[in-house]
């Protein structure tokens, strides 16, 4: 199966207060851990909704500010017609995921009940999920993801979500050792 490795990045970070995809964890931006995590377990990797670094972007489809499926979406629409199977996708706020994350998914259609924005997507399903955006008003992963009959899978360790600044403050605590002067 030929992966593609999707980090969704297309929010406004509205409850963080500022781009959270560069906040910084161990002194590295969040999306930099996503990308770490990520593509030693695919064939290429891509960045949904904005640009970053030397990765590929693609912007988040149909639009912006759709959420979540905005960039799953553009992703899988991607995959299609670049010859991938499925797509691995992830937020950019995630830091910590799983090295076996696709085993740990498999078989797609799945994602993480707990974190949803984490999935395994087969590219196929990129035209129901247009039919979808543009028929429901649910924007929802988990709604989308019922509609496809995807599974909803808990991963064996918990994977750490950043929504707001404290958040960002407590992970870094209790992940990172603090330093030594």
């Amino acid at each position: 199966m030929r992966l593609l490795g999707a980090i969704l990045a297309g929010g406004r970070s509205s409850r963080f207060g500022s781009d959270k995809a560069l906040a910084l964890l161990a002194g590295k931006p969040l999306i930099a851990h996503v990308a770490d995590a990520l593509r030693p377990q695919v064939a290429e990797l891509i960045v949904c909704g904005r640009e970053w670094g030397e990765l590929p972007s693609v912007a988040d489809r149909p639009g912006p500010d759709l959420g979540p499926l905005a960039g799953l979406s553009a992703a899988l629409h991607h995959a299609a017609s670049h010859g991938f199977d499925s797509v691995l996708c992830a937020a950019c706020d995630v830091p910590g995921l799983p090295d076996d994350l696709v085993a740990q998914l498999a078989p797609a259609p799945a994602y993480v009940a707990e974190l949803p924005v984490i999935g395994l997507w087969p590219a196929a399903l990129a035209p129901a999920l247009d039919a979808w955006l543009a028929d429901s008003a649910d924007r929802s992963l988990k709604g989308w993801g019922r509609s496809v009959n995807a599974a909803a899978r808990s991963l064996r360790a918990p994977v750490p979500n950043i929504n707001n600044p404290f958040d960002l403050v407590v992970i870094a605590e209790r992940y990172v050792p603090p330093l030594v002067p």
